[in-house]
């Protein structure tokens, strides 16, 4: 099923949430060495006019309750092993809400790429809790994977036009998670065009880096993208830099002291944004701490929706991560 341009507009009151202020020197890059961004412009308040806020966020396995035949969903309903009621989803569509508006602060985004959504259900469930002046479009196509979760844009329709946009279906591993590649005109002056790339690569539990190393050979030669954004299950400081330099791409700096993903007590970096060489945009991005109390020093603990089978009522075991682009 294809929501392509379509408008999704509700009426809403909706809460601002502003993150504190401050910028963070701390500059994790692609050869894992530590370095200095000057202005970094990680606070909300710091970010320029002009330029563009864009969003990525794995929102672990937002599945709606109903049990579809052709996919492996059965966990995620009412009677199944999870207990999957419209309490727990209802929470769930909530929190991702509320991380996106904390994501993206006091502003608009530009564009958010969303990971793991079972159905369209799920993201007129999300996007009617978001600021309705925000002026989300869509576009969400129904990609190959057998438990049913897909990859969706939304972008500022009244800013953005979408001009292009491909779903490209995992050959390397059968029934896998796809790519979307996106490009984007602006509807006024400076009438700038950007391409951007949105992937969520095999799962860690297929021990075999080649599953990952050659979905994204697969996915770069079928990508001619500013910025690829996604999760792509591999750590940026490690063989993942290499596979993407043979294409060009350079890891974009990453500012903050921990990764991007919990499981349990340890942390890791597997969303990450990656530049073109060719691109004349540039930025940085962070992961937003959102369901974490602990401060910008120590390494945070992150509330999923479930660890370890136990449910604990979170929006995801990743952080999302707000990603500054400018000329």
């Amino acid at each position: 099923m294809v929501a392509a341009c379509g408008m999704l507009r509700w009426i809403r009151i909706a809460l601002t949430l502003f993150v504190s202020s401050g910028l963070c020197a701390t500059v994790l890059n692609a050869s894992g060495r530590d370095g200095t961004l000057p202005p970094c412009a990680l606070s909300v308040n710091a970010i320029a006019p002009d330029s563009l806020v864009i969003i990525w966020w794995n929102v672990e396995n937002a599945f709606d309750t109903l049990d579809d035949p052709s996919t492996k969903d059965d966990d995620f309903t009412p009677q199944g092993r999870l207990q999957w009621t419209s309490k727990r989803y209802y929470r769930k569509v909530a929190q991702i809400a509320k991380g996106i508006r904390t994501a993206v602060g006091p502003g608009a985004p530009d564009f958010i790429g969303l990971c793991e959504i079972e159905s369209p259900a799920v993201m007129e469930d999300i996007v009617r809790r978001l600021p309705w002046e925000w002026s989300l479009w869509q576009y969400y196509e129904e990609g190959p994977d057998t438990r049913g979760i897909d990859i969706v844009v939304l972008y500022q329709g009244e800013r953005w036009e979408l001009v292009q946009a491909n779903l490209t279906f995992n050959a390397i591993v059968n029934g896998s998670r796809a790519a979307i590649t996106t490009v984007f005109a602006q509807r006024h002056a400076p009438w700038d065009t950007i391409s951007l790339s949105w992937w969520h690569l095999p799962s860690r539990r297929r021990s075999n880096p080649a599953f990952r190393q050659g979905s994204l050979h697969q996915f770069c030669q079928n990508t001619a993208s500013d910025f690829i954004l996604g999760d792509m299950n591999s750590d940026p400081r490690g063989p993942l830099a290499g596979w993407m330099e043979t294409f060009a791409y350079h890891h974009v700096p990453f500012c903050g002291n921990w990764g991007t993903f919990a499981f349990g007590q340890k942390w890791s970096h597997l969303d990450s944004v990656w530049k073109v060489a060719s691109s004349s945009w540039k930025g940085n991005y962070r992961a937003i701490r959102f369901n974490s109390p602990s401060d910008e020093i120590r390494l945070p603990s992150l509330k999923p929706t479930f660890y370890a089978g136990k449910y604990y009522g979170g929006a995801s075991d990743h952080l999302p991560l707000r990603f500054i682009v400018h000329k």
